[in-house]
């Protein structure tokens, strides 16, 4: 074969002229190839290991002439270095990148996602094997700030005539837009079971402001509405005015508050679904409100039903807390009263109304109130219940409640109680503790037409306690009620100076914790009649609890004004004495016993150890001064401590 048959072998076979011009195929290419063919023709590639196109292999530019000639977006690389090819239809996904990428290798332009698109490119180029995504994610810098974009792909193996693979031909098609709506639309979804279990108003606008944070991938958001505000940080530059700004709706079309948006950057396809998630912050925070209105409503009615004071009783001392449920439960029906009665007699009741929210609040009220009236009327425990049922039974709106009804003599130490279906009381007798209406249960208030609730009778000495609660006091899902009730037992067995502090102990067991319900406890101690004794720490802080406890003593026996303040303030200084003034006492604790008898009250503070001198320097020194101005005084010293002892005589 001659050398002029192989050249034109080699110009039919690749379409070169051979005289430097670019072959026909390349040429029409370039000339119906839009912007890009003509930036390509125009391209210097004699700077470029390529070389000028007419020197291009037949493999290249058959590619490069499908590549112009598509409406596909079609981005092309050749050679170790992956030089770059692109048409028209690739230009909005290379973004400003274009031109400056042309003909340059693909690692200094796709830097910020080099990690991903370079093992695939590699990977076909050494191998052959194509490698196809849907939804590919790519992090990339087209408009002059990184973002995450997706993409369905397809690389596809260029091969020579020889079968050698020496570039890589890269269908894509944006799914960006599809796949961030899809995100948005699941996001929006949770949103919505996040949104809709928040109660608060707070609430609300904490979940919503973290959900819209990411539904627009923002770099800030700010939700305000009355009463609560939430502003989340999600990090990137923040533009000096928001995005978005989107007003909170309710049902009634009343703007509730407004959501405010700064993107990152970006086009702001997510618009639509935050005005989605407006709308329904919008309803939910107007159902939140209704709930918070309803909340306070029964919160306050609950409150003015329950006693504001407890009476005070020759005999007798009773102590109370109520602990409403965690902030997100609704009030409950919960209650307690304590009714002083003729006699210095005292009758406790406790109870708890089936149901949540004003209803059972409303519900409380009126048993409450029918109870009370009963019992007043002379009634024993019970003749009430039963009395009590009958009303329910007789209302349209029909109630049920667990009710102890507990009524008892100081004077006699006669205790007569009946229970409807409620948790049992306890007897304290020092350590022995035990439940206390076995024999006395009846059905809950209002379950069982008819009932007639039996009253039994026993004895309560000076000394024992009695320990009523509701159902939140033994409510642990944790450890189940036999162990809680178990709990309280241990916990009741235990020795305290005072009825309340017992009041404080089991109440402080559980005042941490989410409660899922309302906890009401009503404590009562039989005490001496005319007797008051107290057993405190050395601490000064303490006398706060003497004067309280002391002034109850003293206006159960009907104590005047000035007795009562006088005596209050003699004892107070003639214990803060026998804190202060021992050395080195045995016992770091004084007692206090005051007695009243035939109108004549005796009052004595001891201590365990030996006084300082006094400097008669200061109010101090003069204290006993002080507490000889109100009442006949003696003090006795000796090896065991100090008596001090105020004897005074009531006013008529």
């Amino acid at each position: 074969m001659s050398s002029a048959q192989v050249g034109e072998g080699e110009r039919n076979s690749s379409g070169r002229s051979g005289d430097g011009s670019l072959p026909a195929q390349l040429a029409e290419a370039f000339a119906a190839g839009g912007e890009m063919g003509r930036r390509l023709a125009a391209y210097d590639w004699s700077r470029t290991p390529l070389g000028t196109p007419d020197a291009w292999p037949p493999a290249l530019c058959h590619a490069v002439s499908m590549m112009l000639a598509s409406r596909a977006q079609i981005a092309m690389f050749w050679g170790e270095d992956h030089r770059t090819f692109y048409n028209d239809a690739y230009l909005p996904t290379i973004g400003t990148k274009h031109p400056g990428v042309i003909g340059q290798p693909a690692r200094e332009h796709w830097a910020e996602t080099w990690d991903v698109l370079g093992p695939v490119l590699d990977g076909v180029l050494r191998t052959g094997e194509p490698y196809h995504g849907r939804d590919h994610p790519f992090v990339i810098d087209r408009q002059g700030f990184v973002e995450q974009v997706y993409f369905d792909v397809s690389y596809d193996p260029i091969r020579a005539a020889d079968g050698r693979v020496n570039g890589v031909f890269c269908f894509v098609k944006e799914t960006a837009g599809r796949v961030l709506g899809e995100r948005r639309l699941r996001a929006l979804a949770d949103a919505a079971v996040a949104v809709n279990t928040a109660r608060s108003t707070a609430d609300v606008v904490q979940v919503a402001a973290r959900h819209a944070l990411s539904l627009a991938e923002a770099a800030r958001v700010l939700i305000t509405t009355t009463g609560a505000r939430c502003e989340v940080d999600g990090g990137g530059r923040v533009p000096a005015e928001p995005s978005h700004v989107l007003p909170l709706t309710g049902t009634t079309g009343a703007q509730l508050g407004e959501l405010r948006v700064w993107r990152r950057e970006g086009d702001g396809t997510e618009r639509a679904a935050l005005t989605e998630l407006a709308r329904l912050v919008g309803v939910r925070l107007e159902n939140a409100q209704l709930y918070e209105a309803e909340h306070r409503i029964a919160t306050t009615l609950q409150h003015s039903l329950l006693p504001r004071a407890l009476p005070q009783l020759s005999g007798a001392v009773v102590a109370s807390r109520y602990l409403p449920g965690s902030a997100d439960v609704e009030v409950g029906g919960d209650w307690y009263d304590v009714i002083g009665l003729a006699d210095d007699e005292v009758v406790l009741v406790i109870g708890d109304v089936v149901g949540k929210g004003v209803r059972a609040v409303a519900a409380m009220g009126r048993l409450r109130d029918g109870l009370r009236a009963y019992l007043l009327e002379g009634y024993d425990p019970g003749q009430s219940l039963t009395r009590l049922n009958r009303l329910v039974g007789s209302t349209e709106r029909q109630s049920f409640a667990t009710v102890v009804c507990l009524w008892f003599s100081p004077r006699t130490g006669r205790l007569r109680y009946a229970s409807a279906g409620h948790p049992s009381p306890l007897l304290i007798r020092g350590d022995d503790v035990a439940f206390l209406h076995e024999r006395a249960l009846g059905p809950p208030i209002g379950a069982i037409a008819g009932t007639t609730y039996r009253t039994v009778e026993g004895e309560l000495a000076p000394g024992g306690r009695l320990l009523l609660y509701t159902d939140g006091l033994i409510e642990d899902r944790q450890v189940g009620i036999d162990a809680a009730l178990a709990q309280l037992r241990r916990d009741a067995a235990v020795r305290r100076e005072h009825v309340a502090d017992l009041v404080d102990a089991v109440v402080g067991r559980v005042a941490e914790r989410t409660r899922r319900d309302d906890v009401a406890v009503l404590a009562l101690e039989a005490a001496e009649l005319n007797r008051f004794a107290l057993r405190l720490p050395a601490d000064p802080t303490r006398l706060g609890v003497l004067r309280k406890r002391l002034e109850d003593f003293l206006v159960a026996h009907r104590v005047g004004e000035t007795d009562l303040f006088d005596l209050t303030v003699a004892v107070s200084e003639a214990a803060a004495n026998a804190i202060e003034h021992p050395v080195a006492p045995t016992d770091a604790t004084i007692s206090v016993e005051v007695t009243i008898s035939d109108r004549t009250v005796v009052a004595t503070v001891r201590d365990s150890g030996r006084w300082r001198e006094s400097t008669g320097e200061g109010f101090r020194g003069r204290g006993l001064a002080l507490i000889r101005a109100l009442g006949e005084l003696t003090v006795s010293r000796t090896p065991d401590g100090t008596d001090v002892r105020l004897t005074r005589r009531l006013r008529d």
